[in-house]
C-alpha cells in the first residue's frame, strides 16, 4: 500500500487575520506538525498544497509543493485535494492533513493507516464529537474521477464528495486534542499554554 501525504496550506485564514499555518508552537510552525506526523510514519512523498502568495514563506527542502494558481474566487479544500492528488502518480492512498493543527501526532497517523490496510473503502475519516473531520483523513486514488466530476459542475463542497463515496469513520473521544483547529487568535491564546 503506497501512501502519499498532502498538507493543505493554501487557505486564506480570513478569520485568523494572517496565514495561521505560520503561527509558532514550541518553536515550530503549525504546518510542520502535520508534515512531521506524516514523515514519522515513512509516508513519501509529502506534498504541501499552497498558493502563489504563500509559497515563499515555506522553508522546507524535504517536501514537494503543489501550487494553486491565484483566482478571483476561493477554490476550497476539494479543489486543493484534487489538484495535489492528480500530480502524485505513484500513490494508492493520500493522507490529508490541514496545516493549522499543531496537536496532530504521528500515533494518530499510524492508527489511521492501520485502518486502511486491506479495506475496500474509498476514504477513512475520523469522527470527533459527532462531527466528521475530512481534513484528517485517508482517501483512495479511485475517488479522483468523482472529484473531477464535482469540480466540473462547480460543486466544490467536500461534503458532497463524502456523501457520494464509501467511507469508514473512526470515532474519537470528545476530549481528544488532536482535532483542535485554530480559527481565531483568541483560540490560540486559549490553547497554546
Amino acid at each position: 500500500m503506497k501512501i502519499a501525504g498532502v498538507v493543505l496550506a493554501g487557505g486564506k485564514s480570513s478569520r485568523y487575520g494572517k496565514p495561521k499555518m505560520f503561527e509558532i508552537y514550541k518553536n515550530k510552525f503549525f504546518y510542520e506538525y502535520s508534515v512531521e506526523a506524516l514523515k514519522q510514519n515513512s509516508i513519501s512523498p509529502v506534498v504541501i498544497s499552497t498558493n502563489e502568495k504563500l509559497i515563499s514563506f515555506f522553508d522546507r527542502t524535504d517536501v514537494e509543493f503543489v501550487i494553486e494558481k491565484e483566482t478571483d474566487t476561493y477554490q476550497g479544500p476539494l479543489f486543493a485535494m484534487y489538484n495535489a492528488f492528480s500530480t502524485i502518480s505513484n500513490a494508492d492512498w493520500f493522507f490529508v492533513l490541514a496545516s493549522d493543527i499543531p496537536f496532530v501526532t504521528s500515533d494518530f497517523v499510524k492508527m489511521m493507516i492501520d485502518n486502511a490496510y486491506g479495506t475496500s473503502y474509498d476514504a477513512i475519516i475520523p469522527m470527533h464529537s459527532n462531527t466528521i473531520q475530512p481534513l484528517f483523513g485517508l482517501y483512495h486514488r479511485r475517488i479522483l474521477v468523482k472529484m473531477e466530476q464535482l469540480l466540473a459542475t462547480n460543486n466544490r463542497k467536500l461534503k458532497l464528495l463524502l456523501s457520494d463515496i464509501n467511507i469508514k469513520t473512526i470515532s474519537f473521544s470528545t476530549n481528544e486534542h488532536i482535532f483542535i483547529n485554530i480559527n481565531y487568535p483568541e483560540d490560540w491564546l486559549r490553547y497554546k499554554d
